[in-house]
């Protein structure tokens, strides 16, 4: 029987990782308090994830390109961050076999679920709203998509679109098919939150667990969404044509200047970058277009970009190394391993591959809350002892 002390640190972990689809603020408070109680309870020593080196160089060239910014005092955001990492020290330590694993998958889908059904009842009354007005800045397929509990909707389908990868492998494994329904509501928000980037981080992620998955499971999970996903086709349609078949979009035009002016800092300083958080103080001097207040532009919307632009080259291998060695990992541990084993690595690598692409369109490893979400789920595998295995219900 576990030890009283670890056990609620232990609760304390789930309930942090359930809280970052709520409430960031709520989220880091307990992840302080869990840190807090980890080392004044000591109830189990530190187990370093398996990606700790390539993160402590990401780190260092991190602090390589802050000590050689034109303005270090303002660079240090992106430091304050590393302290979420810790997340993955939490998970690693505490979530530490089946019993714990599924407690957490319930949890995170329940919370996922609730989340998803606040969205889609957003959706719905802004749709009313739009349809009512006509403006541009009603329509929830553009520019007033839903945000669940979150700020901004980029957020909140980045944390649905972790939580739908990590859980669907794990409920199969599990035998748990009783969360598939709310899993649905999950995959609806997903659908409904027009956010193409995420859809394609989705799929792709999806891909990767039906490579694992019998197609017989793979039917049952997809045939209600492939029903709404044919119900919306008609907003579908009309998200994609407002970029493509009508032009000149100012968000979409937009990425073209991002993937300029970053290819052109990174080549103004190969090495460091232009240095933590002045991207926005350096883009004007770089952008050659005159409509600037048009778009936003605090960040270059796509992750590899963002990195080499800001930080330089020297931190970008490390952020590609940290990304290889998680991907190496989790193929290993699916080749290897059974049962919750192989149900976690199939799960780890499906975030994995759902944060790469999706990060291709959107800043996502600078939002905090997808963040401690991403590294506590990619961190999972490395709580798990060698000779794991799984009950099924």
């Amino acid at each position: 029987m576990a030890d009283q002390s670890e056990l609620w640190v232990f609760r304390l972990t789930i309930a942090t990782a359930a809280a970052t689809l709520v409430s960031i603020a709520a989220a880091q408070i307990l992840l302080s308090l869990t840190l807090l109680a980890w080392w004044v309870l000591k109830p189990t020593p530190i187990r370093w994830p398996g990606y700790f080196i390539p993160f402590s160089a990401f780190m260092l060239t991190t602090f390589l390109s802050l000590g050689m910014s034109a303005d270090p005092s303002i660079g240090f955001g992106p430091v304050m961050k590393f302290a979420l990492f810790s997340m993955g020290l939490i998970a690693a330590a505490f979530v530490t076999d089946d019993r714990r694993i599924r407690a957490l998958t319930a949890l995170m889908i329940i919370v996922a679920a609730v989340a998803s059904m606040v969205a889609i009842l957003q959706f719905g009354l802004q749709y009313a709203e739009y349809l009512a007005t006509g403006n541009l800045a009603d329509d929830p397929t553009i520019l007033a998509r839903i945000t669940g509990f979150m700020g901004h909707w980029m957020t909140f389908s980045g944390q649905q679109m972790l939580v739908w990868c990590a859980t669907v492998p794990l409920v199969f494994a599990l035998g748990s098919r009783k969360y598939l329904i709310p899993l649905g509501f999950v995959g609806v928000a997903l659908l409904l939150s027009f956010t193409r980037g995420v859809w394609l981080g989705s799929a792709a992620g999806i891909a990767v667990v039906a490579f694992y998955l019998p197609k017989r499971q793979l039917i049952q999970l997809l045939i209600p969404i492939s029903v709404v996903a044919l119900l919306a086709s008609p907003l579908i349609v009309h998200r994609i044509s407002r970029s493509f078949l009508e032009g000149g979009f100012a968000p979409d035009e937009a990425r073209f200047a991002y993937l300029d002016v970053g290819v052109r800092m990174i080549q103004d300083h190969p090495l460091f970058g232009v240095g933590p958080e002045r991207i926005a103080v350096e883009f004007p001097n770089y952008y050659q277009g005159d409509d600037l207040e048009n778009f936003f532009y605090g960040h270059l919307h796509n992750n590899f970009l963002q990195i080499g632009a800001e930080r330089g080259l020297l931190c970008l291998a490390a952020f590609a190394w940290l990304l290889f060695s998680l991907g190496k990992d989790f193929i290993r541990r699916t080749a290897s391993k059974q049962g919750l084993e192989k149900g976690i690595a199939v799960s780890g690598l499906s975030v994995l591959v759902a944060f790469i692409v999706a990060g291709l369109f959107e800043y996502n490893f600078g939002d905090s809350e997808v963040l401690m979400l991403f590294v506590f789920l990619v961190s999972l595998p490395s709580g798990l002892s060698e000779a794991q295995t799984f009950d099924k219900e």
